[in-house]
C-alpha cells in the first residue's frame, strides 16, 4: 500500500525537478537569444543570407539550399562523434558548397566564410565575458 503512495510522490518530485530544469534552460536561452548584446556587423547564418552576399541567382541558390539539406545529417552525424569529426566534415563541406557555387562567387563565399568564423570567435568571447563567475577579463 506504501507504493501506490509514493507513486504519485516520485511524480511530483520528479515534475518539479523538470520544470525547474526547463526554466533554468529556457533563462539560458533567452541570455543567449535576447540579451546578450551582439554587434551590428553581426550577420545570419542561414542559406538565404549567403546567397544575398554572393549575389546569387534564384536557381543557384535553389542548388545551394539542396546541396546543404543533403549534407545536414552527415554533419549532425560528425557532431555526435566530437570536435574532430565534425571540423572534419565542416571543411568538406565548405569545399563541396565552394565547388558547387559560381566561380565568380567563391572567393566572396571564403570572405564569407572567414567573416562567419571570425563573429562566432567573439560571441563565444562575449558569452564567456558575461558568465557569472568570469573574471571580467574575458579569459
Amino acid at each position: 500500500m506504501s507504493k501506490s503512495n509514493a507513486s504519485p510522490r516520485r511524480r511530483a518530485v520528479m515534475m518539479a525537478a523538470l520544470l525547474l530544469l526547463a526554466g533554468g534552460l529556457s533563462g539560458v536561452l533567452a541570455d543567449r537569444l535576447w540579451l546578450l548584446p551582439r554587434g551590428d556587423d553581426t550577420m545570419p547564418l542561414t542559406a538565404q543570407a549567403m546567397a544575398a552576399r554572393l549575389d546569387l541567382d534564384a536557381s543557384e541558390e535553389a542548388r545551394i539550399r539542396a546541396l546543404l539539406d543533403s549534407m545536414h545529417a552527415d554533419v549532425i552525424a560528425a557532431a555526435r562523434h566530437g570536435p574532430d569529426s565534425l571540423a572534419t566534415t565542416a571543411r568538406n563541406a565548405h569545399l563541396r558548397l565552394e565547388a558547387a557555387l559560381p566561380p565568380h562567387s567563391r572567393a566572396e563565399f571564403r570572405a564569407w566564410l572567414v567573416d562567419h568564423h571570425r563573429q562566432m570567435l567573439e560571441r563565444m568571447d562575449d558569452a564567456r565575458a558575461h558568465e557569472p563567475h568570469s573574471n571580467g577579463s574575458g579569459h
